[in-house]
């Protein structure tokens, strides 16, 4: 397979309801693609089954079998410190010393022996992506990572998120609600809409991104348009 993921006429019925519709959808390897969507569009239905969490979807599904997920919520073990968190089942050999280098990573060397409840929320969602990656996954999936972050911890969050995918270079498939942050971080967008990807666009600016740079601004507003999403100003009257 020369894609770490590869889906075709991907379907999936919850009972009347068809949530995926004959979706394709391709991510090489390490491509960084984002996928927007309405609440309710198939966004986290895809990833779960991406993830191998559900296998009633029909259609060819082909990803890399070594992957690693990071959800919105960090999902620590509460009875486990930092470092046992990150190495959580973690095979192969020296687990300690690579569950201490993906601490390091993420900037999280001096908290290997902290519980989880004495972290901050980016701290916290620190520790869930170096459990992710001290697997090597050859696919990384991550379904709205920072969501639950207050804006300063998320421009912190996705300038790590970049280093990262760039270190390791794994196949990335990043869902969001945030067309900034699509913009932000992928090398490519997709907007999921009616069962199938409707829209797939290459972020094709020059780095560091900023929101003033005009192509920024022009991609926000077709990812927007076909949203439906109207960037009028609204009036207010006293």
């Amino acid at each position: 397979m020369s894609a770490a993921i590869d889906m075709r006429g991907a379907r999936r019925r919850f009972g009347a309801r068809t949530v995926l519709d004959g979706l394709d959808l391709s991510v090489a390897t390490g491509e960084f693609v984002a996928m927007l969507g309405h609440s309710g569009s198939g966004k986290s239905t895809l990833l779960r089954a991406l993830a191998g969490l559900d296998r009633d979807i029909e259609g060819v599904v082909r990803i890399r079998p070594r992957r690693s997920v990071v959800f919105q919520q960090p999902r620590l073990l509460p009875w486990k410190r930092v470092l046992a968190n990150v190495t959580f089942h973690l095979g192969g050999p020296q687990p300690r010393e690579r569950g201490l280098a993906a601490l390091a990573e993420v900037g999280l060397s001096g908290h290997a022996r902290a519980w989880p409840v004495t972290l901050s929320g980016g701290e916290a969602q620190r520790v869930a992506l170096a459990r992710a990656l001290v697997r090597e996954p050859d696919v990384l999936l991550l379904d709205e990572p920072f969501g639950a972050l207050d804006a300063l911890t998320r421009l912190r969050m996705y300038a790590l998120l970049r280093e990262l995918c760039a270190r390791h270079r794994p196949a990335v498939l990043f869902v969001t609600h945030d067309v900034d942050e699509a913009v932000l971080l992928a090398d490519r967008v997709v907007v999921l809409g009616g069962g199938r990807i409707s829209l797939d666009r290459p972020v094709d600016l020059p780095g560091p991104r900023q929101r003033t740079d005009p192509g920024f601004a022009a991609l926000r507003a077709a990812l927007l348009g076909e949203l439906g999403v109207s960037e009028h100003p609204v009036e207010v009257t006293s």
